[in-house]
Formats: C-alpha cells, sequence, structure tokens
C-alpha cells in the first residue's frame, strides 16, 4: 500500500479519496488515536514486494543473516575487492543482478541484499532506521572494506549514513527527502497528526532521529560522489541534485532522460559510469 503513495504520479486538482482519507484520520486521531496509529502504520510502512523479472546468476550464492530476531537475505557474485549494492523502497537484490554481472566480471565481488520487509527477507514492515541498520549489518557480516557502494533511491540515504568507502555511486538519489516525503503523505489526505505521531515513534524505537539521516548532511564526509539521474524521474527529482551538485562541488553528476525512477538502475549510461568509476579504484 505504501508504495501506492510514496510513488503516486498524481497531483492539482483533490480526489474525493482525498477528503475521505483526511475525514476517517482525523476522526480517529482524535477518538481512537492508537487505532489510529496503528492504521497509519500499516499503510505507511508496508512495502510491496518486488516481483523480479530477471533470473538470478547460476553462480551468485545467497545467504540468509540473522536480522532483528529474523533474516535478511544476502547475495554474492565473484570475487575481489567488495562493491556493495543497496536497493530502495519496495525494491530488491534482483534490480541489480545486471549490474552485479558486470561488476564481478572486472574483479570484484558484488554484494547485495534485500532490506528487510523487502524481496525475500524476513519481516513485513520497514522503514529509513532499519534500512540503515541492515547496509551496517550486511557490512559487519561482510567483514572486509568496501571499495565501492552502488545504491538506489531510498538505499542512497543508507549508504550516505553507513558506508565509508572509496567510492559512492547514487542512482536517482532522494534529496529534500523529508519535504517530499511529508508532502505526499500528506497529500493523501492523511492526518497530520497522526504521521507526525508515526515519526516519532520510528525514531523512539531506533534512537535515529530522522533528519539526522538525510543525505544531505552527509554528503561533506565522502570525497568520492558521482551520481546518475534521470530528468524525468517523478519521485526523486532531478533538479534537487542539481542543487546538491551546485552546493558540493566535488559531487558529480551524469543526466539520462526518459527512463524514470527504475529503468535508470540498468541503462547503458549507468553501467559505463559504474564502470568508469571502478576501473579508476584498481587503476
Amino acid at each position: 500500500m505504501s508504495s501506492k503513495i510514496y510513488f503516486s504520479k498524481k497531483s492539482g486538482r483533490k480526489p474525493l479519496s482525498y477528503y475521505t482519507i483526511k475525514l476517517v484520520t482525523g476522526s480517529i486521531a482524535r477518538i481512537a488515536p492508537s487505532i489510529g496509529k496503528k492504521l497509519v502504520k500499516t499503510l505507511l510502512l508496508t512495502p510491496v514486494r518486488h516481483q523480479s523479472k530477471v533470473a538470478k546468476p547460476s553462480a551468485m550464492l545467497a545467504h540468509k543473516l540473522d536480522f532483528l530476531d529474523a533474516h535478511i537475505d544476502v547475495y554474492e557474485l565473484g570475487s575481489g575487492p567488495v562493491v556493495l549494492f543497496t536497493h530502495g523502497w519496495s525494491g530488491s537484490a534482483s534490480q541489480f543482478y545486471p549490474l552485479m554481472e558486470k561488476v564481478a566480471s572486472l574483479g570484484f565481488k558484488a554484494v547485495a541484499f534485500d532490506h528487510y520487509a523487502h524481496g525475500n527477507s524476513a519481516g513485513k514492515q520497514a522503514n529509513l532506521p532499519l534500512f540503515v541498520k541492515g547496509v551496517e549489518a550486511v557490512q559487519n557480516y561482510i567483514g572486509a572494506p568496501v571499495v565501492a557502494a552502488i545504491s538506489h533511491s531510498m538505499g542512497c540515504i543508507a549508504a550516505l549514513n553507513k558506508v565509508t568507502t572509496k567510492a559512492h555511486i547514487l542512482i536517482a538519489p532522494p534529496f529534500d527527502f523529508y519535504t517530499s516525503f511529508e508532502k505526499r503523505i500528506l497529500s493523501t489526505g492523511i492526518s497530520k497528526s497522526l504521521f507526525e505521531e508515526l515519526i516519532k515513534s520510528v525514531e523512539s524505537e531506533h534512537g535515529m532521529p530522522f533528519k539526522s539521516l538525510l543525505p544531505e548532511r552527509h554528503l561533506s564526509k565522502h570525497k568520492n560522489i558521482f551520481m546518475v539521474h534521470d530528468l524525468e524521474d517523478k519521485f526523486a527529482f532531478h533538479h534537487l541534485s542539481e542543487k546538491v551538485v551546485k552546493q558540493f562541488p566535488h559531487l558529480k553528476l551524469v543526466s539520462t532522460q526518459g527512463l524514470g525512477h527504475s529503468r535508470v538502475i540498468n541503462d547503458e549510461l549507468t553501467w559505463q559510469s559504474i564502470k568508469t568509476q571502478l576501473t579508476v579504484l584498481v587503476a
């Protein structure tokens, strides 16, 4: 359900559903706040399981890593210096399979994983702090330096927060994330008080203030950041990437067109950009 909210393309005149949801959630927030919090948590924190259309490479190894009394699935391909992949909301490691094969062919060990409540991993609900904790857990499991991190969408935020590496390659990074996140949710008619209570409960549960995780706060601590972003991305806006490039001169941006938010992952220009970055690392 949450993906329909986060990835909605609707704009302009508000539909009847907006006023219905606003009335219902506003009333619940006043009359039965505990029920309202549970309802909004289910609506906003339940990702859609990504259905892969790409077969898993035959040489790929898969492992189940203990995480939060459950497990997350980790995938490895190739051998050599480690390149870590991290997907976005309602995505999965399988989105990276074609890239992982190419990266492995260059003499690297490509490692990806399904975030909690995503792909084949356990769990029903997720959030940004869990993304951050997932990246940290997989790095601990790897037990070796990560020479490059390749991330997509919300995975970019987790990678920038937790991965110290020689190169960050961000695909469709979501800058000004909190503002966009709040705007999309409130545009559905969900009560602002319930939304704010949900954010507070997630922050309290994980000990991570939401705004402290935002990507803009972590750009200066990484020396090499390369971004690939499509001009027609409807969910993570390209003009925000242009803005941060002006603010942080060490960032580099390559723009594509006509690919949107997800197809850009496996575009040839994306691969050539990644290849160039990795080649420099081993030169």
